[in-house]
């Protein structure tokens, strides 16, 4: 179980609950097709087709032998070399077992002229295009609200992570600004791009430490499972407690137990979460800077701020060059 997931919330009339129905035009996590999906496309695609040719023989596990393993035999390939030998008998043989594919192996002769691709640079693919689908959404929400934004203007959006109320500086056009906030301030478009800043996020980030990350986790996971904002709360003798006088934690448990999903793994939960609940109502829930997050925007693209790496168009342009060399 990942503690820092999120639960569903439970529905409630209170007042002082999230509503969270609406969809938003933004999205934090986009399906992308990177490089190693598409090559496992290929071989998924491929060996499915040999894998139903193999099903005709009687020992289908010896004719893949012979093909890749036994020079004597008519069947076998010498036209492949022996690491495109080794991979296709490996893929081949795996698809006979479970009949499934998901064999990855990049020596496999499919890709005999493209260029060598490094998996570890997935990650930082997923990041870029993921940055080119917010992207469009993030333009073509202004184009559909007549919003256009001039030219080299260096816009920053920046979004508390209590309430996602974001606020736009940058330029001096202030009804420009006003219009952009109004815009993004609206269902959960602010939520889903201050998830993609932290998506986005690298190691040598400035705008995250350990404790304000920690306490957004908590923070956050509170306000999912029970609908309850820890900022809004009281603090009394050293427990966050709702209107009502009820203890915040106490909901969570009881909360966590009533749903399906999380039930299981509620005791793991409520002691990861409670001594953190503790140690923020006994120091104050000042006491640990709000984890509040900043994004460039400029010309059509967000821009990273706080970490060498950007995943802006100009970085964008660069590493896909990097990628196809």
């Amino acid at each position: 179980m990942n503690i820092n997931s999120s639960y569903t919330a439970v529905a409630s009339n209170n007042q002082n609950r999230i509503d969270s129905k609406d969809q938003s035009a933004i999205k934090s996590t986009n399906e992308v097709m990177t490089e190693a999906d598409r090559r496992m496309k290929i071989l998924d695609e491929k060996y499915e087709k040999i894998n139903e040719q193999n099903k005709r023989f009687k020992d289908p596990h010896g004719h893949i032998f012979d093909k890749y393993r036994n020079p004597n035999s008519p069947y076998f390939r010498n036209d492949l070399t022996k690491p495109e030998r080794e991979a296709a008998y490996s893929i081949e043989i795996g698809w006979a077992n479970s009949g499934t594919g998901g064999q990855f192996n990049s020596n496999d002769a499919a890709f005999r002229n493209e260029k060598r691709y490094d998996p570890t640079q997935e990650s930082v693919e997923k990041k870029i295009l993921n940055r080119q689908k917010v992207n469009e959404q993030l333009q073509d929400l202004f184009s559909k609200n007549g919003i256009t934004i001039p030219k080299n203007t260096n816009l920053t959006f920046t979004i508390d992570p209590n309430n996602f109320k974001l606020v736009v500086s940058g330029s001096k056009d202030e009804s420009l600004m006003k219009q952009i906030e109004d815009l993004l301030n609206t269902t959960n478009n602010t939520r889903e791009l201050f998830f993609h800043i932290m998506k986005s996020r690298n190691d040598d980030s400035t705008q995250f430490t350990p404790d304000s990350l920690a306490k957004f986790h908590l923070v956050n996971q509170i306000k999912t499972v029970t609908g309850y904002n820890l900022k809004d709360l009281s603090i009394v003798n050293g427990q966050f407690v709702t209107d009502k006088g009820i203890n915040i934690f106490d909901i969570y448990k009881e909360d966590l137990m009533k749903n399906p999903y999380t039930a299981e793994n509620a005791r793991i939960a409520a002691s990861h979460y409670g001594a953190q609940l503790f140690d923020l109502a006994k120091n104050g829930f000042d006491s640990i800077p709000d984890l509040v997050l900043s994004i460039g925007y400029q010309n059509g693209s967000l821009q990273d701020i706080g970490q060498k790496v950007n995943y802006g168009v100009i970085k964008v342009i660069d590493k896909q060059n990097k990628l196809e060399r």
